[in-house]
């Protein structure tokens, strides 16, 4: 993870490269080659470099994992809805849409929402509830230690352990130490003030195909394992999008937390 305050963290949603010069030279190369009779040799055109948008799109698991042939969405189920009605109870409830890593940003974002609410407002849990929709490749997020030294997530996220100074073997996110950056934003912090963490199961599914192109082992034994190596109090829900819009109908509002 950088050193950076998460809150600047912002990632460019498009890169534009201009190539400026390749096409003058080429014109001088036709033209010396017309002067001596010589016919001018093909310049290979640059490989185009791949913009942060493409870099990030290719680890979002929900569209850039391997098709491996897997069981339908409708078998994944039975669905846990017992977090929609903790929600309704609420008063002030606002859903963060984290589908972007970005190094642990939107978490920053939910920890602002439930201090502003207790110091603004004298509002606290269970008044007050924040939703951490996870999807896209913010995914590491939601497991545990064992999982991210196994399967690498801290190579994938290009995380930074604070207290190694190496790429991260560990959920930096959760349980972090009161000396830490993200003593006040880690999962399990955020948690005890209210928050409920939900899981998108299509990037679920993603992550699960990723493994089993890896490992060649089977959907569900792949699933089985992921799922209980979740972080605790994480629900998965059919899909993050749908959940979002159900905890709007509970009278959520809505914060792009993402990218």
């Amino acid at each position: 993870m950088s050193s950076s305050d998460p809150s600047t963290v912002h990632a460019s949603r498009r890169d534009f490269v201009a190539q400026l010069g390749t096409g003058s030279l080429a014109l001088v190369a036709a033209g010396c080659a017309a002067a001596t009779g010589a016919t001018p040799a093909a310049t290979p055109a640059p490989a185009p470099t791949p913009t942060p948008a493409a870099a990030a799109a290719s680890n979002r698991p929900g569209r850039s994992a391997p098709q491996l042939p897997i069981p339908s969405t409708s078998l994944d189920g039975p669905w846990d809805h017992s977090w929609l009605t903790r929600l309704a109870s609420a008063k002030h409830k606002l859903v963060f849409d984290i589908g972007a890593y970005a190094d642990g940003g939107g978490l920053y974002y939910a920890r602002n929402y439930l201090n502003g609410m207790r110091d603004g407002w004298q509002e606290t849990t269970p008044n007050v509830i924040a939703i951490l929709g996870i999807s896209g490749d913010a995914y590491p997020i939601v497991f545990n230690d064992a999982m991210w030294a196994k399967y690498k997530f801290g190579e994938s996220s290009k995380t930074t352990d604070v207290r190694t100074g190496q790429l991260a073997v560990r959920n930096v996110w959760w349980q972090p130490l009161p000396t830490e950056s993200m003593a006040e934003f880690g999962v399990n912090v955020l948690q005890e003030r209210g928050a409920m963490v939900l899981f998108c199961n299509n990037v679920f599914r993603g992550v699960i195909r990723r493994v089993m192109a890896s490992t060649q082992r089977p959907y569900a034994e792949v699933r089985a394992e992921l799922k209980a190596n979740m972080l605790p109090g994480v629900t998965v829900v059919p899909a993050i999008v749908a959940a979002m819009a159900m905890a709007q109908s509970s009278g959520a509002g809505y914060v792009y937390a993402g990218a």
